[in-house]
């Protein structure tokens, strides 16, 4: 759960672990009632969340997925963001990857004064093990995202109620670990001032 447009209002997000699904991506119904029978049963507020998606104006459906490629450019094409590297939703970073790979693109193509060839060798070159390293973070995330056992999930929610309880010293150190992860997958790239 979060809120959205100033706390005015509040979203909810389900995730859940599944084989592959099969099931029309344009029939939005579907997908409601594929969400609704996988979470029946579910404690807390997920029936008034399950009831409410179903007149939800802005219901999204979607696997979290990563794109894994070889290389990143064919010809006189190159791909960035999502479309050649997508780390998915769970690396919080798709936006970073995005804006960081354009202005590596934009930069190596002006460096190379049109020699699209050497760009694009360049571009994969800078880029490469920073999209490793954000995709491996959300690969890492979705392990502690979908649960898969019930003493995972009771052992995640008792740490989680007892965290306000430590002492700061204690709760900023397990915070710190999680954030310094993040941290270094969000900073492993050095940006180069192509204007030089």
């Amino acid at each position: 759960m979060y809120s959205t447009r100033q706390d005015a209002q509040a979203k909810a997000m389900f995730i859940f672990a599944s084989g592959s699904l099969a099931y029309d991506h344009r029939d939005i119904a579907q997908q409601k009632k594929i969400l609704a029978e996988t979470f029946a049963g579910g404690g807390w507020d997920v029936p008034v969340l399950l009831d409410s998606m179903w007149d939800a104006p802005d219901f999204y459906f979607d696997s979290i997925s990563q794109i894994h490629m070889d290389r990143w450019s064919s010809g006189r094409t190159a791909l960035v963001g999502d479309a050649g590297y997508g780390p998915s939703p769970a690396s919080g970073q798709g936006t970073s990857l995005a804006l960081v790979g354009a202005y590596v693109l934009a930069g190596e193509l002006a460096a190379a004064a049109g020699d699209h060839r050497t760009a694009f060798a360049r571009y994969e070159e800078e880029m490469r093990d920073f999209v490793t390293q954000n995709q491996k973070l959300a690969q890492t995330n979705v392990k502690g995202m979908v649960l898969t056992s019930r003493s995972q999930i009771w052992i995640q929610t008792r740490m989680l109620r007892l965290l306000p309880h430590l002492p700061a010293s204690w709760s900023d150190r397990a915070i710190g670990r999680i954030t310094e992860t993040i941290r270094k997958a969000a900073t492993a790239v050095t940006l180069k001032d192509y204007q030089a």
